[in-house]
């Protein structure tokens, strides 16, 4: 069969799937999906006017702390995970390493695939979003970057200042369970 015999069938399926929503990053730019998707966040469910669940015209959403970049790699999780839902982190965590963990290969892939500094927008931009999904997948992979480090090297990854002398004293004193010697 042709792909022009098969275009109304797509066209179909695409409506079929339902309304579409727009989020807006910081910058000003849009990216569309499926509300459905969308409505993963609790953020994108509180901005809209209507209080049904199946909005036909869903508003576009400002997403005012979100840049460009993050905001495109929140859209790619949420379409992903309206296709194969993120397995539930459970606590306490029944491994030790984040493949153990999340077993499902495109979440391992999507936050392996992305620097530190993206990292750490993936965990503002979920938190800020109320995307529980994403917020429990990232902060799972930066804790278990921080296993095994030493205090200099957590405070380094976490962009932490470098304690003055007498911050320093004081902490020792009043937290001596956290210094090593």
């Amino acid at each position: 069969m042709s792909d022009a015999a098969n275009a109304p069938d797509a066209a179909m399926a695409d409506a079929a799937d339902g309304p579409t929503i727009k989020l807006v990053s910081r910058s000003g730019d849009p990216f569309e999906l499926p509300y459905a998707a969308a409505r993963l966040s609790q953020t994108v469910k509180d901005a809209q006017s209507c209080e049904e669940d199946d909005n036909d015209d869903p508003e576009d959403v400002e997403i005012v702390k979100v840049d460009t970049p993050c905001l495109e790699k929140v859209v790619e999780f949420l379409k992903h995970h309206q296709e194969e839902p993120l397995t539930e982190i459970k606590t306490p965590l029944e491994e030790n390493t984040f493949d153990g963990v999340v077993k499902q290969e495109w979440y391992r892939d999507f936050v392996k695939g992305v620097d530190q500094p993206m990292l750490f927008d993936l965990v503002t931009a979920a938190n800020f979003m109320a995307i529980q999904p994403l917020l429990d997948l990232t902060c799972l992979q930066v804790s278990c970057q921080l296993m095994g480090k030493s205090a200099e090297e957590i405070r380094v990854m976490l962009n932490i200042p470098k304690l003055t002398p007498e911050e320093e004293a004081k902490a020792r004193a009043e937290h001596r369970w956290i210094f090593d010697d």
